[in-house]
């Protein structure tokens, strides 16, 4: 019976050490359910888009905020060698350290190079396109931040 809970014991440290392996990898800081204020903003660019568009979508965020994450996705693409890069822009400058480069049915996380978000300042977002013909099907863009 003892080898037994030693076995449940060791199994249990595993999984413990594999959920904090999972958690810490995570691309977006993973705040508690305690924190006040984490705000998830899901653009959905519907339809098929086939050259560069600047912006593609633009608002006023209505507080201030610190970008926590930024991840872009894109359902399908087509045409020859398509490239896609989405920026996301505050008040005409980029937040990532550079633009997000899509492969068509995967998430891509940006690199935030400045995570500071003014009140009321405008937010735009960019799709750079390339290739012969090109074709990119309903893109998302996530953007996860924390009001000051």
């Amino acid at each position: 019976m003892n080898s037994v809970f030693k076995s449940i014991k060791h199994l249990l440290v595993a999984i413990m050490l594999m959920t904090f392996c999972v958690m810490a990898s995570a691309a977006t800081q993973n705040y508690s359910t305690a924190v006040p204020g984490v705000v998830v903003i899901p653009l959905h660019l519907d339809g098929q888009f086939t050259a560069t568009t600047n912006p593609v979508a633009k608002f006023a965020i209505p507080f201030g905020a610190k970008l926590i994450g930024v991840s872009a996705n894109a359902r399908a693409s087509g045409g020859t060698s398509p490239t896609l890069t989405v920026d996301v822009e505050d008040d005409g400058t980029s937040v990532l350290s550079s633009a997000i480069s899509i492969t068509a049915g995967t998430i891509s996380e940006g690199t935030i190079a400045n995570a500071t978000i003014a009140d009321e300042s405008v937010i735009e977002v960019v799709l750079t396109i390339g290739g012969s013909s090109p074709t990119w099907d309903d893109i998302t863009v996530l953007m996860t931040v924390v009001r000051n």
